[in-house]
């Protein structure tokens, strides 16, 4: 079964038409949260067919769901502004006394405008924000409330777009090339792109969460060896021994959740590429499913969203602090060398080193939070992979989910279980840290469901 390139502009008038069919007032279709999850959806069709790498997406997510979320904590006397809370974030701006507005309106506004502005496809982008706009139109919103809405979204959007820059994004745009270590257990590029390491400059980001880009940072991975029945090569050895043996179940669980964005196909003497969307796009749409089965409303939905965005943003930082810091080996580049030339793992293994494990850190970061806010009964199934082709997964909760994530990498042939397993360690903490440090919801409603 092969991954497709898709064109996503279509998809925004049929999401976002099929809510004008209805004989709703303005206020109902806009504070229904379905339509900001179907709108967040859409963000990830863009990020998707954009091809941004994992941590550049969930930076997108991170910033785009907060301004939203400010947008609901100005608003909402149940949510509280991260104002003073994260770090730089001063003086965010109120809506206007006395100048009556739709929060629902401006908040998916402002989510838009960020992911406009931190995108390429403005042509798709302006479509969403031009069919979200014309809803409030079709079902009557006055003129004034409008036009006060939009000028709120806009100021927020801005507001989080000027904060966004001084985040060292721009700075490691240009920064040095990663250079390969010549020592001997060090990650090289591995075939069959050979590509350079991915955002090699992605601990240097500004964390969210986080005092330090490793602050939730790793023990130490097994000493290298390539002496045989070492425990390095003894773990080497049973990835090797895991991919040979795949069951039927392990390979469906590893195409479930490959969410390569950019993966290079080889058949005999041609190659093309075929795109997917990113582990944190897949974060976000089990965030909405989980949303829409405990019936969140609208506000609700967008604190749940920012929440696990932060949590994304700050696991890659996390990750990539460690991964560049140890810049271990692959399984697959050990393997070809010390054990079978000929071997290849199930999964395409991703351009950058290898412990820990990404997928485990993001996963285990975002379903903690989840958990926190939405109990340990997270009963749901998984319909992300639809448009990939691959059938729907069911779990009993968030953490059975980002656990079966993270061991897909194993599966797959591209981490060792360690890794893995120490991933789920860092993305905990992580998770952890974030529901503790962040007053958003007050306390008198901080209940878990």
């Amino acid at each position: 079964m092969k991954r497709f390139l898709f064109a996503v502009a279509p998809a925004v008038f049929l999401i976002l038409g099929s809510c004008k069919q209805t004989k709703k007032d303005y206020q109902e279709v806009l504070s229904d949260p379905i339509l900001y999850s179907k709108v967040t959806g859409q963000l990830t069709d863009v990020i998707t067919y954009d091809i941004f790498t994992p941590p550049v997406a969930s930076r997108i997510y991170a910033y785009a769901h907060l301004a939203a979320y400010e947008v609901i904590a100005h608003t909402n006397d149940r949510y509280q502004s991260l104002d003073g809370q994260i770090k730089d974030l001063k003086n965010v701006p109120a809506p206007e006394k006395g100048k009556k507005l739709n929060p629902h309106f401006a908040a998916t506004l402002a989510f838009m405008n960020i992911g406009k502005a931190l995108t390429f496809s403005t042509t798709t982008t302006d479509s969403i924000i031009d069919g979200v706009k014309k809803l409030a139109i079709d079902h009557g919103m006055p003129q004034d409330e409008y036009d006060n809405s939009i000028a709120y979204a806009d100021q927020m959007g801005k507001f989080i777009l000027d904060w966004a820059k001084t985040d060292n994004y721009a700075q490691t745009r240009s920064a040095s090339k990663y250079t390969v270590p010549n020592d001997e257990g060090k990650w090289v590029p591995t075939p069959p792109g050979y590509f350079p390491a991915v955002e090699p400059h992605w601990m240097e980001i500004r964390p969210i969460v986080m005092d330090s880009s490793n602050q939730c940072g790793a023990a130490p991975p097994l000493a290298f060896s390539k002496e045989k029945g070492s425990p390095f090569y003894n773990m080497v050895k049973e990835v090797y021994d895991s991919v040979n043996g795949l069951s039927t179940l392990q390979q469906s669980i590893n195409n479930f959740w490959d969410c390569n964005g950019f993966k290079l196909n080889v058949v005999g003497h041609v190659m093309y590429a075929t795109k997917a969307m990113t582990p944190g796009g897949h974060w976000m749409g089990i965030t909405g499913i989980i949303c829409k089965d405990k019936k969140s409303d609208f506000d609700e939905t967008v604190y749940t969203y920012a929440a696990v965005s932060f949590a994304l943003m700050d696991a890659f930082i996390s990750c990539w602090d460690t991964k560049f810091y140890w810049s271990l080996i692959r399984p697959e580049t050990y393997i070809n060398k010390y054990i079978d030339e000929n071997w290849k793992p199930f999964l395409q293994t991703p351009p950058f080193p290898e412990y820990s494990s990404g997928h485990g850190e993001i996963s285990t970061a975002a379903a903690t939070v989840l958990t926190h806010i939405h109990g340990a009964n997270l009963t749901f199934k998984d319909t992300t992979e639809r448009p990939w082709g691959w059938p729907d997964r069911s779990f009993n909760s968030a953490l059975e989910a980002s656990h079966e994530a993270g061991m897909s990498r194993f599966y797959g042939g591209i981490h060792y279980k360690t890794s893995v397993l120490e991933s789920f360690k860092q993305g905990s903490k992580l998770g952890e840290l974030l529901m503790s440090k962040f007053q958003m919801r007050k306390p008198q409603t901080a209940t878990i469901k």
